[in-house]
């Protein structure tokens, strides 16, 4: 699992208020849907402190204090459609824009808020309650745990996207239309999309117009919360109000060693094969398993880690070597075809 430090803070507020249980209702969905379907549910956290605005921009800027990086903020109403990269960062004006949320017209993220021991304590009783609700030994299995904060203006939106982790999402504060999508239908996202993305391309996927009937359409209210599994594309378009929620994401094992097989797939492909996805051999999916774990960290420094630093290594001897690509394609077309 992750590394858990966290920032010096005093005794006194090291421990919040936290509400015993956090997710409440009828937890059948919980053993039912994970790891494989969407579901909705309760909790109590709507008007909890952690959230509320003056605590919000105190977190960022001590998040930006240890790590820019650790905070997103992007000015401006964009649309569904467009990608990450096209909007610029706005951390220097943190402070100013959470206080003028409600007219600001920004997105902000606040990750790694588990850095800060209020919000890690929030972060272990979900996932407490999560083993609980799903029968899962889910700490044995996690092999990244996060926590994330969500803060946008009315009317904002979070573009098309799909995600690495599995996500419960809760929220605080606000309304909002969560648009998911099918990772399973391949007229939504293709192979190709899959292995380029977990090869590190973020911004493969391309928003579809048409495609839009096909999504299944959440409606959060504070108080709910939805789990995502892991690569349902989706995006979100906030309500007339301002909104505030928290994530709470993690990668699990058997979906790591199933990244490293689309990783595989992604160069077998540009070497003009037709890989195997996922799921259909044993055989292959394990050969491709076991040849990137060989050259995974054991010791993963970042989320980064967990999930590329075996094809990352793979590539740079690759092009260190100088490897005709013929012997790779030789090789791995025998992989294909066993």
């Amino acid at each position: 699992m992750s590394p858990m430090n966290s920032f010096p803070l005093e005794e006194s507020i090291a421990k919040s208020d936290i509400p015993n249980p956090i997710i409440k209702g009828d937890f059948l969905d919980f053993r039912k849907k994970f790891n494989n379907s969407p579901f909705m549910f309760s909790h109590n956290l709507a008007g909890h402190p952690l959230f509320e605005l003056p605590r919000l921009a105190k977190l960022a800027n001590t998040l930006i204090a240890d790590k820019e990086s650790h905070v997103m903020c992007k000015i401006g109403n964009f649309p569904i459609d467009q990608k990450w990269s096209v909007r610029p960062n706005k951390v220097e004006q943190v402070a100013v824009v959470i206080e003028n949320i409600e007219t600001s017209n920004s997105w902000l993220l606040l990750q790694d808020t588990q850095l800060d021991p209020e919000y890690k304590a929030l972060m272990e009783q979900i996932i407490t309650e999560a083993e609980n609700h799903t029968g899962i030994p889910l700490r044995k299995e996690i092999t990244w745990l996060e926590a994330f904060i969500f803060i946008a203006s009315p009317h904002t939106a979070t573009p098309y996207h799909m995600d690495s982790e599995q996500n419960f999402i809760f929220q605080i504060r606000g309304e909002k239309e969560d648009n998911l999508f099918d990772r399973r239908d391949r007229s939504v996202l293709t192979e190709s999309e899959i292995e380029r993305f977990y090869i590190g391309d973020r911004e493969c996927l391309n928003y579809q117009e048409e495609n839009q009937c096909k999504a299944t359409v959440y409606h959060l209210t504070q108080g709910t919360g939805i789990y995502h599994p892991v690569n349902d594309p989706h995006w979100v378009r906030n309500g007339n109000t301002y909104t505030v929620s928290l994530t709470v994401l993690f990668y699990m094992r058997q979906f790591d060693l199933r990244a490293r097989v689309y990783q595989v797939n992604h160069y077998l492909r540009k070497l003009g094969l037709n890989p195997t996805p996922p799921g259909k051999s044993v055989l292959i999916d394990n050969i491709k398993i076991h040849t990137v774990g060989l050259f995974s960290k054991q010791k993963p420094e970042n989320k980064n880690d967990v999930l590329r630093s075996g094809i990352e290594r793979i590539r740079s001897l690759v092009a260190w070597l100088g490897a005709p690509l013929k012997l790779g394609k030789k090789i791995f077309k025998k992989i294909e075809k066993s």
